[in-house]
């Protein structure tokens, strides 16, 4: 079949059977194109996609009055729209998207920099738990140290309400920190 018939079978449907075959016979032109031109971002099936879009608006708009060479209509309407492509990539205002960074692709860094509030109510439930095995394993002056530290009260107003010196909070202090970091560690 001609140009032209297939070309009218594609203006009464754009669904008509005619589209691909019309669309394979001018396709040399889109991998000319593909190969002179580059398009950030684009890949074979985006140019393919563009190539089909300008190619079902050259086939409606084309006039056979006006021109006889519908490969030369379609060659040049796909080569304004592949400037226009690679003008909007370098456009001025659209600098600040080139800096982006796909999360899926640097998953590892994204993992220890962004905070996720689930994993905050994981931690915070852990150290609840701690606590209380802590606990168990801290004598009485230090579980009243510890108690008081976890409550917020400095280290001199836990001696001067408990009756013990300062070297005496200081030190049940340190072992109690010391082993709540042990059961931290288990």
């Amino acid at each position: 079949m001609s140009d032209i018939v297939l070309i009218e079978m594609i203006r009464q449907t754009t669904e008509s059977p005619a589209l691909p075959v019309l669309f394979d016979r001018y396709r040399p032109v889109l991998l000319r194109m593909e190969q002179r031109y580059f398009i950030p971002g684009y890949d074979r099936d985006d140019w393919e996609q563009e190539a089909l879009l300008v190619f079902c608006q050259v086939v409606t708009k084309f006039q056979l009055s006006r021109s006889v060479n519908f490969g030369a209509f379609y060659r040049l309407n796909l080569l304004h729209r592949v400037y226009d492509l690679i003008r909007q990539s370098r456009a001025q205002k659209r600098q600040n998207c080139r800096g982006m960074v796909s999360i899926d692709a640097n998953g590892p860094f994204f993992a220890d920099t962004l905070v996720d509030p689930r994993w905050i109510i994981r931690e915070q439930l852990e150290v609840k738990e701690a606590v209380g095995l802590v606990q168990k394993r801290l004598s009485a002056i230090e579980r009243l140290v510890f108690l008081g530290l976890i409550r917020g009260a400095s280290l001199s107003e836990i001696a001067q309400n408990a009756r013990l010196t300062a070297a005496q909070a200081s030190a049940a202090a340190y072992r109690s920190q010391a082993k709540l970091r042990q059961v931290l560690a288990e």
